[in-house]
């Protein structure tokens, strides 16, 4: 049976225009959920930089919530390192949140000044702050990496990291997201023999293969990724510049 060109177009663009509702349809009523696991997947990062969760550790979305509002305080500061207050809401949605700190963050890129607001997570115990962990972004080779790095009560000491470099080459770059890499960053200081905060540096090769006297506030890099642990020693020096009014205020 043969069928006309103008039944086939129709027939064809009829599918086309349900499909297409299909698909947005799901998008739409699937957001929510995506949000919500993408919120969690952070939650749940910064847990691990806290030393509230194991690396590795698949929490179910529930605990995440639980134990971050049992164990978690958000506080957002200004550049100076005092409390950020009403003045400081830039959504105008009456409160001054991690969403306002993303907004400071994405007018400040490329600027090279620190945002005016920022972001600090506190690990509490028995309501004391036991760990800080401040969020870092950088450059890799192929794309944007990120990060949390947590310092324990001093301020002075890194107590966990998390990385994030979901561009990087698997097995190059993206050895810096390995349990290895980030477990090298633990107990390092941040604090020079001056008091000054300097940064962390990723070395080019391992640390045991340098003088002794340049292995201060150094890690072992990654064989192969050079441009990436470049872009980590960026962030980190970038991250600990951003926060150094408030590490200042509130070290010891």
């Amino acid at each position: 049976m043969a069928f006309s060109n103008g039944y086939i177009f129709g027939f064809a663009g009829t599918i086309c225009v349900v499909c297409s509702l299909l698909v947005s349809s799901a998008a739409v009523n699937l957001k929510p959920i995506q949000d919500l696991n993408k919120e969690r997947d952070r939650k749940a990062n910064i847990l691990v930089a806290l030393g509230l969760a194991e690396e590795g550790q698949k929490l179910p979305g529930e605990e995440v919530d639980s134990l971050w509002d049992e164990r978690v305080s958000v506080k957002v500061i200004k550049a100076d390192g005092s409390d950020a207050d009403a003045s400081s809401d830039m959504n105008g949605d009456g409160a001054v949140d991690i969403v306002d700190a993303e907004l400071a963050r994405a007018a400040a890129k490329g600027t090279g000044e620190t945002p005016d607001l920022l972001a600090v997570y506190l690990r509490m115990d028995d309501g004391k702050v036991a760990s800080t962990a401040i969020p870092v972004f950088g450059a890799g080779l192929w794309g944007p990496i990120s990060g949390f790095l947590a310092l324990d009560e001093s301020l002075e000491t890194i107590s966990g990291v998390t990385f994030f470099a979901p561009k990087e080459t698997p097995g190059l770059g993206a050895e810096i997201t390995s349990p290895k890499f980030k477990a090298d960053w633990v107990n390092e200081s941040i604090v020079n023999a001056d008091g000054d905060f300097v940064a962390i540096s990723v070395a080019k090769g391992a640390v045991a293969d340098k003088s002794a006297d340049d292995t201060d506030h150094m890690v072992d890099g990654v064989s192969g990724a050079t441009i990436t642990c470049r872009g980590v020693t960026a962030m980190v020096e970038d991250g600990i510049n951003n926060y150094d009014a408030y590490l200042a205020m509130n070290r010891n």
